[in-house]
């Protein structure tokens, strides 16, 4: 899951009221497509590589998000919002994406997608870096209580623990602080761009930035590719990424990013599903305890308001 424009920091666990049924349905929708990126990256990254695959999926999201942009009128603006669309690309996609692919090498889909479900929690710890927003003893405890969690998960997980498992956590944590300096860059510097606007100029930026590191991987690609690995990237790209978006951004306009991103409880469940269905890999007392700990530090952070920011009338000037 990756949920690339976040309009605040803060979220309660729980809709404040209920959601209407067809918006419930595509919520679940959404979190059925987000879980599986993790269990596809799982596929393609072993084949393609991770800088390939990741290539590849900005590629095919840019050119469905395009097409999205195209039919519902909304103006990109190259020339004005390059510099956001670069920032962005770069930190909500290109790093992180890359990241989750090259630990798809070493960790189990559940893992990735836990440490994806962190990022709440490191977007309060840069509103304290950069907005200046002190950090309450609540979100203090709930960054405590999800380090806890994956230390529980990576500890009693199905994975045996060594070197590189530890560094494929590691990873997709990175991911995670990436997607949270990113809401924070975008509260700062991008909040008067169109959500699809920014989805669209930031994929089109990720691609063009990921292509170098991926040309060296084609002639391989060429040779060793294999039917699902290519489905893998197409379905990543297509639905995973442009679709997802789309219906995310549905969402906000029609329930509000407060409802909207509840999905974040649900990404590591269905992400633990396919992995199982389709991968076989195991669910344990420790994969569920683990995710377990690791949400209630995330809906903890969500919940917690931000004490009164010390530097707000200097960071908005």
């Amino acid at each position: 899951m990756e949920v690339a424009v976040q309009s605040t920091s803060h979220w309660p666990f729980l809709p404040p009221s209920p959601m209407s049924s067809s918006n419930i349905a595509k919520l679940l929708l959404l979190a059925a497509i987000w879980g599986t990126s993790f269990m596809l990256m799982r596929i393609a990254a072993p084949v393609f590589g991770p800088m390939l695959t990741t290539f590849g999926r900005a590629s095919l999201a840019t050119l469905s998000l395009l097409a999205f942009a195209r039919v519902r009128g909304v103006p990109l603006q190259w020339r004005r919002n390059w510099l956001p669309y670069l920032v962005i690309g770069i930190f909500n996609t290109a790093l992180p994406f890359a990241l989750f692919a090259w630990s798809a090498l070493h960790i189990p889909s559940a893992y990735m997608a836990t440490m994806n479900s962190l990022a709440p929690i490191f977007t309060a710890m840069f509103g304290f870096l950069l907005l200046g927003e002190r950090l309450s003893l609540v979100r203090t405890g709930a960054f405590v209580l999800g380090l806890v969690g994956v230390a529980v998960l990576v500890g009693i997980g199905p994975a045996p623990v060594d070197a590189l498992v530890i560094a494929g956590v590691l990873a997709a944590m990175g991911a995670a602080v990436s997607y949270g300096f990113v809401a924070t860059f975008t509260r700062m510097r991008a909040g008067g761009i169109p959500p699809i606007a920014m989805a669209t100029g930031s994929q089109f930026a990720a691609a063009l930035c990921l292509l170098p590191l991926a040309a060296p991987s084609m002639p391989h690609a060429l040779q060793a590719g294999t039917l699902p690995a290519l489905l893998s990237v197409l379905v990543l790209g297509v639905v995973c990424t442009g679709i997802a978006y789309a219906l995310f951004f549905q969402l906000i306009a029609a329930e509000g990013a407060t409802k909207a991103i509840t999905v974040t409880f649900l990404v590591p469940m269905t992400a633990s599903l396919w992995g199982w269905l389709l991968l076989d890999e195991p669910v344990t007392v420790g994969t569920v305890t683990g995710i377990a700990v690791v949400l209630i530090a995330t809906a903890t952070a969500l919940r917690a308001k931000p004490a009164a920011a010390a530097k707000d009338k200097k960071v908005a000037a």
